[in-house]
């Protein structure tokens, strides 16, 4: 099944600026910078895996947008205060056991753009993540 997240702004409120590199969905455009939507799909197993939130709720907000971004977050820094080598690999397998294989390298791929783009909806007052499938 395919997944497409879009976010919702409030009326009036515009979405925040940004330039990111991610897999992009149904309502993102050629040279957008405000990143509007993103293919779920992709990124699904991996953020759920790091914060047990599935993006294909009908919508996420508040609290749990947070909490995905903490999730990612914490995750970049083990990854960074990691060595290395086997220890490394060793870390990953065991933190996205669940996760394929070509999800985790989207994720990996994308860890920064996906920080950035929920850290910047997370300061918008009454976003939400919107599911499209």
């Amino acid at each position: 099944m395919g997944l497409d997240n879009i976010w919702k702004v409030p009326e009036g409120t515009p979405h925040p600026s940004m330039e990111v590199d991610l897999c992009g969905g149904m309502f993102s455009g050629p040279g957008e910078q405000t990143c509007e939507s993103f293919r779920g799909k992709v990124y699904s197993e991996f953020i759920e895996a790091l914060s047990g939130i599935s993006l294909y709720q009908d919508t996420i907000s508040g609290d749990e947008l947070e909490h995905i971004l903490s999730s990612l977050e914490e995750f970049k820094e083990s990854l960074e205060s990691t060595p290395p080598g086997y220890r490394l690999l060793n870390y990953i397998d065991n933190k996205l056991d669940s996760v394929p294989p070509d999800r985790i390298e989207y994720g990996l791929e994308g860890l920064d753009s996906l920080i950035t783009m929920f850290s910047r909806y997370c300061k918008v007052e009454g976003a939400e993540l919107v599911s499209w499938y």
